[in-house]
């Protein structure tokens, strides 16, 4: 499938946006819709270090022992089982990056094969964009999610030392 420029123009703001030295790209993808960002990092003396994964070797992603600053997935999901996405979303979410984004074609029909909106809100992830791509005639829709731990949950106004039972005997008295 081929992905309109507006979806990797989105994502390099969302890796610019952080500044990341550490990029892990999955999908079949090209990276080269990243090297602005990489000149941009060594006109200002930065390092950028990008690991490309495809979707032929995405078994390697359980290899991986080192943290990103920013995962970046595109054009990985059409390729692998659904099962196989869930397990892929999941380690990057838990082991591999604080934030990452994600690009896929998404499905209004009650298949359970195919990605929907609640999927992907059940991973934490919020949407930043979608896009109408013709694909045989056909119009499909493509979603931008993006996922990132500072932003998943608020520190209710409730959780402090302030509100907790009785705060007129805090300190008084030691059980």
């Amino acid at each position: 499938m081929t992905y309109p420029n507006d979806v990797f123009f989105d994502i390099e703001t969302l890796v610019n946006v952080s500044q990341a030295q550490r990029v892990l790209l999955l999908g079949n993808c090209l990276p080269g819709f990243l090297d602005n960002y990489i000149q941009q990092k060594a006109l200002l003396n930065q390092s950028c270090e990008l690991v490309h994964i495809t979707s032929l070797e995405i078994e390697s992603l359980w290899e991986l022992d080192q943290r990103f600053d920013v995962a970046i997935v595109v054009d990985l999901f059409e390729h692998i089982e659904k099962n196989k996405g869930m397990q892929v979303l999941s380690r990057l979410r838990d082991v591999l990056s604080p934030q990452y984004c994600i690009c896929l074609p998404l499905s209004s029909a009650a298949n359970s094969d195919s990605w929907h909106l609640t999927d992907l809100f059940s991973f934490a992830l919020s949407r930043v964009s979608s896009y109408h791509i013709e694909v045989g005639g056909k119009s499909k829709e493509l979603g931008l999610f993006k996922y990132n731990i500072n932003d998943y949950k608020k520190t209710p106004d409730w959780l402090n030392a302030d509100n907790w039972a009785n705060p007129q005997m805090w300190g008084k008295y030691w059980w």
